[in-house]
């Protein structure tokens, strides 16, 4: 019952899109140091403690977070060659035409790939908020 209860949470949250990794993380690490107090109230100490040494890790875990591009969608809408109100279809077929001539391995540099995809995923993320 309390697993249905949590699943039907954690789905309203990725529905709405306030499940960021976040708190997606915090989630886990609430449902970690859980499961290893249950474990060691039912007698299983080995268990426990390797629940409760993953727990740890993922709570002090210090490592650079995923950041945004910072990138406009204005921005990446003039460097795909489109309005920020395009659809899907269109921000893919662009992306994918640039990208071509872009990629490293065909002639162009990393850092252009980059900026190509963070314009792409920001007119992407621009699209889904706004269908909200």
């Amino acid at each position: 019952m309390v697993l249905a209860l949590a699943a039907g949470a954690l789905g309203a949250l990725w529905y709405t899109g306030a499940l960021t990794p976040a708190r997606l993380r915090w989630i886990g690490i609430a449902a970690g140091a859980g499961l290893a107090l249950r474990l060691l109230l039912t007698g299983q100490w080995l268990g426990a403690l390797a629940v409760a040494g993953v727990t740890a890790w993922l709570a002090m875990d210090q490592r650079p977070r995923r950041r945004e591009s910072g990138m406009s969608p204005e921005e990446a809408g003039r460097l795909l060659g489109l309005s920020p109100e395009a659809g899907a279809i269109e921000i893919n077929a662009a992306w994918r035409r640039m990208i071509t001539a872009a990629h490293p391995d065909k002639g162009g540099s990393a850092e252009a790939s980059a900026r190509l995809n963070a314009a792409r995923d920001t007119l992407l993320k621009h699209l889904r908020d706004t269908r909200r």
